[in-house]
């Protein structure tokens, strides 16, 4: 008898702690309403443009700095997204000129869409963006870029998910002020073939790749808390139709967006 109770805490033992290990293991991240509803983010956009073509070459610099304020409701199994620039500043900078866009046309405009729990946001309505603005930097597409996508699995230290273009690893884990945080590293590529330009309707041919990497600091607690992303965009127009003589260009991105501390007054 003795050595069969000894047998059956051999087995019971084991498995206990096994269940207990299944259902500790965290879910997945998520984006929620509740993390998003009335907060505020910094972005910050530094980049450096090369413009070539047979005739001459031409090389810029880029800078935004702005701050996003959201409303957000849960529907549906996706997040109902409101949100609008608080602030912005738009510059660009060649050996030729320097240009400081006007935003205050676009301060305040709604940008609204459904961002789904594991990333990916599909737009319903965006803002008009003035002339002025569009000159500097195309935002009719801001929000569509601000949210990375998540992996829709659990993910231990050193584990990745793969998706279209796309491919997450969860690093090890930190803390901020004695909060533990999630990190995981993005990268990204993607491959285009034509472009439709702004105010146009006709698209044009091109080859365009764009690579990604970067890093998502994500909170249990409050979502999204810090994601930075290095882009490399190079492209190649040939010339036909409109363009008369071939173009390349060549975009160098460093991408910050941060989650601010203090909280709007939505309600």
């Amino acid at each position: 008898m003795r050595g069969t109770l000894v047998s059956c805490a051999a087995l019971v033992l084991p498995l206990s702690r096994t269940l207990h290990a299944q259902a500790t293991v965290p879910s997945p991240p998520a984006y929620l309403a509740t993390q998003l509803h009335c907060a505020r983010f910094a972005e910050t956009s530094r980049g450096e443009v090369e413009t070539q073509t047979a005739r001459r070459s031409v090389k810029g610099t880029t800078d935004r700095d702005g701050a996003w304020s959201f409303q957000a409701r849960d529907s549906a199994g996706v997040v109902v997204l409101e949100g609008w620039y608080e602030s912005l500043s738009l510059r660009r900078r060649t050996a030729e000129s320097e240009i400081s866009a006007d935003t205050d046309g676009l301060i305040g405009g709604r940008y609204r869409g459904l961002l789904r729990r594991s990333g990916g946001y599909a737009e319903v309505a965006v803002p008009f963006v003035p002339d002025e603005v569009a000159e500097v930097a195309d935002l009719s597409g801001a929000a569509r870029d601000l949210f990375p996508p998540l992996p829709p699995e659990s993910l231990r230290p050193g584990q990745s998910w793969r998706g279209p273009e796309v491919e997450l690893t969860r690093l090890p884990d930190t803390s901020v002020a004695g909060r533990p945080m999630l990190r995981f590293r993005l990268e990204a590529r993607s491959d285009a073939r034509e472009v439709v330009p702004r105010g146009d309707t006709v698209p044009i041919p091109v080859r365009q790749t764009t690579l990604e990497q970067g890093e998502i600091l994500w909170s249990p607690a409050s979502g999204l808390v810090r994601r930075t992303r290095d882009i490399t965009i190079e492209a190649t127009i040939p010339s036909g139709g409109r363009i008369r003589e071939p173009v390349r260009f060549r975009v160098v991105q460093r991408v910050e967006l941060t989650r601010l501390s203090q909280r709007t007054a939505c309600g």
